[in-house]
């Protein structure tokens, strides 16, 4: 049976994903010629959101062990706080497009350290998704750094 905290956390890990997309959406608006990253991002922050539902659904139901370890609902929802944050100043014109694409990058590699995903253990037949989730994650880090690197190199 799950603890009240790691329910928390669960559907916070869900949030945090949603959160993403939504700030993604936004620099999408702002910075167009970076349209192919943003576009790929919050394609697949949805999946990502999708799988994180699906992963606390399946726990819930004990079709998946949660083991939260270091990682805490507080930790997940200031990174949501700070998305809101990011979310309100692109909204107000604040960023330039490098600094867009900075801001992706500290997040992308933030959540890449924190190794959500390998929290959980799951059966054979959802590993995939993990994976998928797991590498996902690690792909956005390098394709905001590969688009960062590129626009720094033209300016």
């Amino acid at each position: 049976m799950l603890k009240d905290h790691q329910i928390k956390t669960l559907m916070l890990m869900h949030e945090l994903e949603v959160s993403l997309g939504k700030v993604y959406e936004v620099f999408s608006e702002k910075f167009p010629e970076h349209n192919d990253l943003w576009e790929t991002l919050i394609k697949e922050e949805q999946e990502h959101a999708d799988a994180a539902r699906q992963l606390y659904q399946l726990t819930y139901e004990g079709q998946s062990v949660f083991d939260e370890g270091g990682i805490k609902a507080e930790a997940i929802q200031s990174i949501i706080d700070y998305l809101k944050g990011v979310n309100d100043a692109a909204l107000r014109g604040n960023y330039s497009p490098m600094k867009a694409l900075s801001i992706t990058c500290e997040i992308e590699n933030t959540l890449v350290e924190k190794d959500f995903f390998s929290h959980f253990k799951v059966s054979p037949q959802y590993a995939g998704m993990l994976r998928t989730m797991d590498e996902g994650s690690k792909s956005h880090a390098r394709l905001a750094r590969k688009k960062l690197d590129q626009s720094s190199k033209q300016v």
